[in-house]
C-alpha cells in the first residue's frame, strides 16, 4: 500500500478521480499524493507547541461554505477523514487515539477514509471491510504499522490486504468477501462524496461540527491541531446554548 502510493505520486496520477467527480470544485494539484507523503514528514513536529493564542478562522481552521453531516445523531459531530497510506495520519494516529480515548463531554466521532484514488480507495476499502466485521479497534492502528513501521504491507492488491488482516487474527475468507462486498463498494462512494461536501483535500483533516474543517500545518505538533478541535467544540457549544 505504501510502495503504491510513492508509485502513484511519480506517475502524478494523483486526485483524478476527486477531480472527475466535482469539477466545480478546485482543482486538486497533479503529484498530490507526493504532497500527502512529504506533509508526513514535515508534519507534526515532535516539539512541544507552546501556548497559542485563540484560533482565528482562515489560519487555524476554515469554516466551510455548506454544512455536511457524516451521520445523524445527537451531540457534537467530530470526524477525522484519514488513510492508511498516508504518513502523516500514521504519525498523527497516537495522539488522535488518546483524544478519542477522552472524548469531551457531548461529542461523537467518526472515522471517514480518504478515496483520492490507488492505494487511498483500497485502505478506504480495507476500513469499511473491518468495519463491517466489527475489527476496527483490533486492526485500526496495527494497520498503520504495517504499511509505515513494519512494512509488511506494501502493496494495495486485495489478496495483500487480506494477507495483514489475516496476520492480526480476522479470519481470512470473512475478510475477503467483505471486502469486496457491495456494501463496503457504497460506503467508499459514500466517503468519496462526504470528502467533496467537506472541500477536504488532504490527509488528516478533521470536520468539526460539519462547519468547521482543521488540517494541521507543518510544523506543528499534533497537540496544536487537536487544541483547535477543542476550542471549536468549545464555540459550538456555547452557539447550541444561545439557541
Amino acid at each position: 500500500m505504501k510502495h503504491a502510493v510513492i508509485e502513484q505520486a511519480t506517475n502524478g496520477e494523483a486526485g483524478n478521480s476527486a477531480n472527475k467527480t466535482a469539477p466545480s470544485r478546485r482543482t486538486r494539484p497533479r503529484g498530490a499524493l507526493a504532497w500527502v507523503m512529504i506533509v508526513a514528514l514535515i508534519a507534526f513536529s515532535p516539539v512541544a507547541p507552546a501556548r497559542q493564542a485563540a484560533p482565528v478562522a482562515g489560519n487555524d481552521y476554515a469554516v466551510l461554505a455548506k454544512p455536511v453531516q457524516a451521520s445523524p445523531g445527537p451531540g457534537i459531530e467530530v470526524v477525522q477523514v484519514f488513510s492508511y497510506a498516508c504518513g502523516a495520519c500514521a504519525k498523527f494516529d497516537p495522539a488522535m487515539e488518546a483524544w478519542r480515548r477522552k472524548l469531551p463531554r457531548g461529542v461523537r466521532f467518526q472515522y471517514v477514509p480518504a478515496v483520492f484514488g490507488g492505494a487511498f480507495d483500497a485502505g478506504a476499502k480495507a476500513y469499511y471491510a473491518a468495519a463491517q466485521l466489527g475489527v476496527v479497534d483490533k486492526t485500526h492502528a496495527a494497520i498503520y504499522r504495517a504499511v509505515h513501521v513494519e512494512q509488511t504491507l506494501t502493496g494495495d492488491s486485495p489478496d495483500q490486504i487480506t494477507d495483514a488482516y489475516a496476520r492480526l487474527g480476522v479470519d481470512r475468507a470473512r475478510f475477503a468477501n467483505a471486502y469486496a462486498s457491495r456494501k463496503t463498494d457504497e460506503r467508499v462512494q459514500w466517503a468519496r462524496s462526504y470528502a467533496i461536501a467537506a472541500e477536504v483535500d488532504s490527509t488528516p483533516t478533521i470536520i468539526v461540527a460539519g462547519k468547521y474543517k482543521v488540517a494541521p500545518k507543518p510544523g506543528a505538533a499534533p497537540e496544536a491541531l487537536l487544541a483547535t478541535v477543542d476550542y471549536l467544540i468549545r464555540v459550538e457549544r456555547t452557539a447550541r446554548a444561545k439557541r
